[in-house]
């Protein structure tokens, strides 16, 4: 058994995409609409391969409940970086809003920022043995 796919129901689909293209560097690889009222955009990671897709739901979907706009439908996406500060700051430059300050320990530096939806996105980076 693998993991195939991660998905997210979204608020705005076209500020979502911008997010995870722009802010993470992500790739549109596909959209699709398969139920009436259903828009869903497929993403890529162009380091790791994994997939995440938005989901966005009319009024009128049978797949739609109201969004509660402060991200608790997901806890946290993780994405492993090279130097989780830098990354972290140029996520903050970009436009994205800030969830938790950097932290930076013995072993590992990783800071989380919240995308238009409210759903949590970190950065993590281990550090060399002996710095910190």
């Amino acid at each position: 058994m693998g993991l195939m796919y991660t998905s997210i129901r979204v608020i705005n689909l076209k500020k979502s995409v911008d997010f995870y293209t722009r802010v993470l560097g992500m790739k549109v690889i596909g959209h699709r609409s398969p139920v009436p009222g259903e828009k869903i955009v497929n993403l890529e990671d162009k380091q790791t391969h994994q997939k995440l897709n938005l989901m966005w739901y009319d009024k009128g979907c049978r797949w739609y409940t109201p969004y509660k706009k402060n991200g608790v439908e997901l806890d946290h996406l993780m994405f492993s970086v090279k130097d989780a500060k830098s990354a972290y700051k140029r996520m903050m430059k970009n436009g994205a809003t800030k969830a938790t300050d950097i932290w930076e320990g013995k072993e590992r530096t990783m800071g989380l920022v919240k995308d238009p939806n409210g759903i949590w996105i970190g950065v993590f980076s281990q550090n060399k043995k002996g710095k910190r």
